[in-house]
């Protein structure tokens, strides 16, 4: 049995290899082709780890030349560092410096909400939104906690997001026209978030830079009002959208505007938990989990982090609020053989500056074997998400752009860079990277490349 589970991560570092080959080829064509200050290119999804690769990977560099690696982490700019190199084959660690240091992380927290969101729940798992009966003229929004909905089919800002439209086209069609007519209230059954929508530790202006907003039970577009810009400007009243865009789908629009249709969020429970599409006028169902995570580590969605955080505390059986939340990651990551030692989490997205990760904690998440598909959601150096315009020419770290694969985090005075690479020799290794400095965060990010690019070129 063990031969087969070495056979089989065998097989997905060989997978994980031929990926990044054929990444790296991608971006160098782009560098060749365009002057632009980005490339464009595609997202690929890597083999599953059972599919086998015609590729062979080259032994392991033994010893290992550390010279370049340890230039590049005496930069200045990089202030307080904790970082930590892992040989994802053999678990040897190679390079550690200050690796148990606990710093504050940023976004690089996602890489503990992710984990944690694999090991607890199933890739395929999926979220209900749904409309039910209430009182005389009434009709009452449960969510599960889905805060990825679009408007209108495609037009959101996520991947295979439900759309209210869809939603009010199956309410109106079970509901009787004379009783349509009679709708007088929708009301957001608010209640899962047990009051917990807005963490003390974070500042109501980043409402309006689009980094936050309220937690509700229901959102379109994680409350962005431009849903195209990853950081458009939030809403302040996420649920109330989406009843506000329901009603106006039914076309109750006019009635809404005449004030004869009343929108309500209630913090109280107002409807039954979970509805079955049975029992509801009209459910739609979130993408899966799997793409959900994508999309939140692409683009370092805050608030998907924290609503998937919640997902992870009801699984536990732990509230559904911001502690439940933490509590719950911790628990899963250290019953799950993550190191958590010394970790202290206040939120799941990393924007409180209050939380503590060493780069042991991250990169014990991203060396473990039973999470592969995390190694999976980090976005490519060079091509996607927020490394997109990262690791250009001229930036002393473009020849790892396609081999890098990593999660960022920046917050004033913090920086952070956390995943793996294929080194140029064909050794496959995980990195975590934590960087708390007064200086330039600009400067102090890209000394965060030219290291990872260090590292590739062992």
């Amino acid at each position: 049995m063990e031969a087969e589970k070495k056979s089989s991560f065998r097989r997905w570092l060989l997978a994980v290899v031929a990926f990044l080959v054929v990444a790296a080829a991608i971006i160098a064509g782009a560098v060749v082709l365009s002057q632009r200050p980005h490339y464009d290119v595609a997202p690929a999804a890597l083999p599953r780890p059972d599919e086998p690769v015609m590729v062979e990977a080259s032994p392991p560099a033994t010893p290992v030349d550390l010279t370049e690696v340890k230039k590049a982490a005496k930069d200045r700019q990089l202030g307080r560092l904790s970082a930590e190199i892992t040989d994802l084959e053999t678990g040897e660690v190679l390079y550690a410096n200050n690796e148990g240091k606990h710093l504050v992380p940023a976004s690089s927290t996602k890489v503990y909400t992710t984990a944690a969101a694999l090991l607890a729940k199933g890739p395929q798992d999926r979220l209900a939104t749904s409309v039910v009966k209430g009182g005389p003229g009434e009709l009452i929004l449960v969510g599960e906690g889905d805060i990825t909905l679009s408007r209108k089919p495609g037009s959101g800002f996520f991947t295979d997001a439900p759309a209210i439209s869809d939603l009010a086209d199956q309410v109106r069609r079970a509901l009787p026209p004379e009783e349509l007519k009679k709708i007088t209230k929708i009301t957001v059954d608010n209640s899962m978030r047990e009051k917990s929508t807005f963490h003390k530790s974070w500042d109501l202006v980043e409402i309006g830079m689009g980094n936050v907003t309220f937690l509700d039970s229901v959102m379109i577009d994680a409350g962005r009002i431009i849903p195209t810009e990853n950081y458009s400007a939030r809403s302040n009243t996420p649920a109330r959208d989406v009843a506000q865009a329901l009603a106006e789908d039914m076309g109750l629009g006019e009635k809404l505007k005449n004030k004869k249709l009343k929108l309500e969020v209630s913090d109280d429970p107002v409807g039954p938990a979970h509805p079955s599409a049975e029992e509801a006028l009209g459910q739609v169902l979130s993408a899966p989990l799997s793409t959900r995570l994508r999309d939140m580590m692409l683009h370092s969605d805050n608030m998907l982090a924290e609503a998937v955080g919640r997902e992870v505390a009801i699984s536990q059986d732990l509230p559904g609020t911001f502690k439940g939340a933490t509590e719950g990651v911790l628990k899963v990551l250290k019953d799950n053989g993550v190191d958590t030692e010394g970790a202290v989490l206040h939120d799941t997205s990393g924007m409180s500056e209050d939380n503590r990760l060493s780069a042991h904690n991250l990169n014990s998440a991203l060396g473990s074997k039973k999470l592969h598909a995390l190694q999976q959601d980090l976005p490519v150096a060079g091509a996607e998400g927020t490394l997109r315009n990262r690791y250009l020419a001229g930036s002393g770290a473009e020849d790892a752009a396609g081999w890098v694969r990593a999660k960022t985090g920046t917050l004033d005075g913090v920086n952070a860079l956390a995943g793996t690479v294929v080194t140029k020799s064909g050794r496959p290794l995980s990195f975590a990277f934590l960087s708390n400095t007064p200086g330039d965060v600009g400067g102090g990010r890209e000394a965060l490349d030219r290291l990872a690019a260090a590292v590739y070129r062992l």
